[in-house]
């Protein structure tokens, strides 16, 4: 993959480029099951994903990113990238470094080497690349007005430090306890939550500190404890009312999250 190096720190094929005075941006397109090595950028830059997912692996994190993407680097931090079945093609804005700091006067610290997903940068992400492709005189002005609010963004995130779940956060928690019986996909989740199924994977697990699957699993266990517990219907009924596959499925997770088989559990609670 040698012939995809443009320059030291940068990877994939060119499609399009234009400099703008404080900023350079290129839009590049990576094949199916590109890694990069690890490298680092001479100046901060934003990326925006138009098209495709990978993996962006930084400081031992690990984002999953889609083409609701936008992420920020800042210069001289070590990270990669691991494209999908799909390749990718992303938006590259590399930043004078003057003009970020005139971002630090505002913001001393400046923005932090993060990524965000949807919401209002999703449609900020779509408005800069139409304005790369229209290349007239006026674009210049407003490329630097919508570069001024994707880093507005990514300071306030800095500043609240992700500590507040989205409001839609409810609404996924809720839709996965009225469906834990049901076969429920991440598309049907994000569809319910308005969100990318990536990103609502990501902030679920970022919250309630486990996978959304995990939390599906122990809304299960907690709902035929009850029916052994109160009720005698055979353990394949209670398997199948709780969403498990067949009995020999609930058994054995439920020994596994329980410590004991299902039977035992019964004559357990219904003996005391």
């Amino acid at each position: 993959m040698r012939d995809l190096l443009r320059e030291p720190g940068f990877y994939g094929k060119t499609l399009r480029t234009r400099a703008l005075g404080d900023f350079t941006i290129t839009e590049r397109a990576y094949p199916a099951r590109y890694a990069t090595p690890s490298h680092v950028h001479e100046r901060p830059l934003f990326c925006v994903v138009l098209d495709g997912s990978y993996e962006e692996v930084n400081g031992g994190r690990t984002h999953e990113c889609t083409s609701s993407t936008i992420l920020f680097h800042a210069a001289h931090e070590e990270h990669l990238e691991r494209f999908g079945q799909a390749g990718g093609r992303s938006l590259i804005v590399e930043i004078d470094p003057e003009w970020y700091d005139r971002v630090r006067e505002v913001a001393p610290g400046g923005v932090r080497t993060s990524a965000c997903d949807g919401g209002a940068l999703r449609m900020t992400g779509a408005r800069l690349y139409r304005e790369f492709l229209n290349g007239d005189d006026a674009s210049r002005l407003i490329i630097e007005g919508l570069l001024l609010e994707i880093s507005g963004e990514f300071l306030r995130v800095r500043q609240c430090g992700e500590q507040r779940p989205p409001k839609w956060l409810d609404d996924v928690r809720d839709y996965v306890e009225a469906n834990f019986a049901r076969r429920i996909t991440l598309a049907s989740i994000g569809k319910a939550a308005n969100a990318h199924p990536v990103h609502v994977a990501q902030t679920f697990r970022r919250f309630h500190h486990c996978t959304i699957g995990e939390y599906l699993r122990r809304l299960r266990i907690v709902f035929a404890c009850g029916e052994l517990a109160n009720s005698e219907s055979p353990l394949a009924e209670i398997a199948a009312r709780a969403g498990f596959a067949d009995q020999s499925h609930f058994n054995r997770t439920f020994k596994r999250m329980v410590g004991i088989p299902p039977s035992q559990y019964r004559r357990d609670t219904t003996s005391r």
